[in-house]
């Protein structure tokens, strides 16, 4: 019967130790330098395409894909020096990722619908998406491969999940280059129309960034209960809407003062019974 002492198994150990530090140190070495290497081709692949002036989106979606996939080669390798049967530990590892991909689909979900942002475009980083269904809107700040980060107007990150987004109705307020600007202006019964529409359509052509064609449009747009209104449609570039809105704003206020049009504010009239005639009996 062989000797079991507690001696003999420490030094069972220490021998099987001794033997397997080269191939624990190679393995190190695989798993740090190329850790190392996929972050750096990584990097490399975000400048390059970076200075082709691709889509950074895409960009930011293959990087992280391809990241993933280097590293997850490169653990296997660095598990083969330690003498591992890598053909098991493939099949091993597909059956365990079956069974937490059932567990994970949503997770895997995400990465299916990134993989369609990327392929389809419907938007790409730095435009301006609104999504109605989750009450958000922002620009895309990033593509990722299971989440999108929109940068809100106030500068606050919302990350989204892809499917969230590829299962939503998106508005997109930067897809074109133009974008109509919608105002509208109260001013009282009593106000001359045909001066307020002259005012206002001159304003419209005395502000540079609004676009000559199509034409600005001014009209009486409704009829309220203490004043009428009159709409105002522009079109500027989509960079400068903001800009154009503000402007208008503050021009047309001061230009209706030197008119001396007013614009009207809700009252309230009220009115007190006077004194009752003398003899008169209350009720």
């Amino acid at each position: 019967m062989p000797d079991m002492s507690f001696e003999t198994v420490l030094q069972k150990i220490a021998e099987w130790l001794i033997a397997l530090l080269p191939r624990l140190g190679t393995a190190a070495v695989i798993f740090g330098v190329g850790w190392w290497l996929s972050n750096l081709v990584t990097k490399g692949l975000r400048r390059a395409v970076t200075r082709a002036k691709g889509d950074s989106g895409t960009t930011s979606f293959l990087s992280s894909l391809i990241n993933v996939l280097l590293k997850i080669i490169i653990s296997i390798m660095a598990i083969a020096q330690l003498g591992v049967d890598v053909t098991s530990l493939i099949a091993a590892i597909g059956t365990a990722g079956l069974a937490v991909g059932l567990a994970m689909q949503n997770n895997l979900s995400n990465v299916a619908s990134g993989a369609q942002i990327v392929l389809t475009s419907p938007f790409h980083v730095g435009d301006y998406l609104s999504i109605p269904g989750e009450n958000v809107e922002g620009t895309v700040s990033r593509i990722e491969m299971m989440f999108t980060v929109l940068r809100t107007f106030d500068n606050k990150e919302v990350v989204l999940p892809n499917t969230t987004i590829t299962s939503s109705t998106v508005v997109n307020f930067t897809a074109m280059k133009t974008r109509r600007l919608d105002l509208s202006y109260s001013v009282s019964y009593g106000a001359d129309l045909e001066k307020v529409k002259a005012i206002l359509s001159r304003l419209c052509a005395e502000e540079e960034r609004i676009e000559k064609e199509p034409a600005p449009f001014v009209a009486v747009g409704a009829h309220k209960d203490s004043s009428v209104a009159l709409d105002v449609k522009v079109w500027c570039k989509i960079e400068v809407y903001w800009d154009v809105y503000y402007a208008m704003q503050e021009r047309v206020k001061l230009e209706f003062d030197k008119a001396g049009i007013a614009i009207p504010f809700p009252q309230l009239d009220v009115h007190f019974p006077g004194p009752k005639p003398s003899g008169e009996k209350s009720a």
